[in-house]
């Protein structure tokens, strides 16, 4: 196969690649495959610039390739790009006075690093942003890779938490968002039957790559099996502080037309708040489907 695209790590740790060389308004098999291997080789983080001119074809097609889109059932339909169900507006934009995409304003450090939804399965694989229109200062997004942050573990710490298992919840991260937002209400019963707890390992293994990385979005988890409750915390935060060091994290800013792609099976975000009472953001968002995790 002929190597068309290029593409340079954008951390320390090689977590995370910028792909230069690709149109998504014209791709082939060869383009298409060789962004995938570079997704995985990077710890599923990819950053692709300059892609204003597509349409939403293009991106759905593009996105296509690493999972089966997710539908937006439970968003308010007007927040859907129009003809594009799987396609999700997020940002303050709005027309005649009303809100026309999902606006959820972020907090200030420290971040909510997370991967998205962890406590449901199947958990979604994967998710996209691709950006419309951006604050000159502002509502950067950070992407953490945890194969990276668990490879530079040292030996006996791996060892201690290879076999450690969490409850991740819905109810626990409700709550936990509640704390900052009062107005927030709590999980009415049937979304606390519908997202009953489940356990996760604290290190899982890639279905596709099959390199360990840390499960380790804190936000979600509720408790690690086996532990005390102090003891459970400390691991818990001392692996996020390990995790989220500066070789292995980027922090996005963003400019139209980028669009980065992350697995969220093996990488942490974060959102950035912005001024929004200045700026209008817009991002359109497609999450996908896949192979899920082994070991709950």
């Amino acid at each position: 196969m002929t190597t068309r695209t290029k593409y340079s790590p954008i951390t320390r740790s090689g977590f995370g690649a910028e792909l230069e060389g690709l149109d998504l308004a014209r791709l082939d098999e060869t383009m298409v495959n060789e962004a995938m291997d570079a997704f995985h080789e990077a710890g599923g983080l990819i950053l692709i610039r300059d892609q204003g001119h597509i349409e939403p074809d293009d991106l759905l097609e593009f996105v296509s390739r690493f999972g089966t889109p997710e539908g937006n059932e439970k968003y308010d339909p007007s927040f859907l790009v129009p003809h594009y169900p799987d396609i999700l507006r997020i940002g303050n934009a709005r027309k005649d006075g009303m809100h026309t995409a999902l606006f959820i304003q972020a907090d200030p450090p420290p971040f909510l690093w997370h991967m998205d939804d962890s406590f449901r399965h199947p958990q979604p694989a994967g998710s996209c942003l691709f950006c419309v229109r951006t604050p000159p200062e502002g509502g950067e997004t950070g992407f953490a890779g945890m194969t990276a942050a668990y490879e530079g573990l040292p030996d006996d710490v791996k060892a201690r938490i290879d076999s450690i298992r969490t409850v991740h919840s819905y109810h626990h991260l409700n709550e936990l968002l509640r704390k900052k937002n009062r107005h927030r209400p709590p999980l009415s019963k049937a979304l606390i039957e519908q997202f009953p707890p489940i356990v996760r390992p604290l290190v899982a293994r890639h279905p596709e790559t099959n390199r360990k990385s840390l499960y380790l979005p804190l936000c979600h988890i509720e408790s690690v099996e086996g532990l005390e409750k102090s003891e459970g915390d400390a691991l818990l935060n001392g692996l996020q502080d390990h995790a989220i060091r500066d070789e292995y994290t980027y922090m996005h800013r963003w400019r139209p037309g980028d669009l980065v792609v992350w697995d969220n099976r093996c990488t942490l975000h974060a959102p950035t708040p912005f001024d929004d009472t200045r700026y209008e953001r817009l991002m359109y968002r497609l999450t996908f489907g896949g192979r899920q995790i082994a070991g709950f």
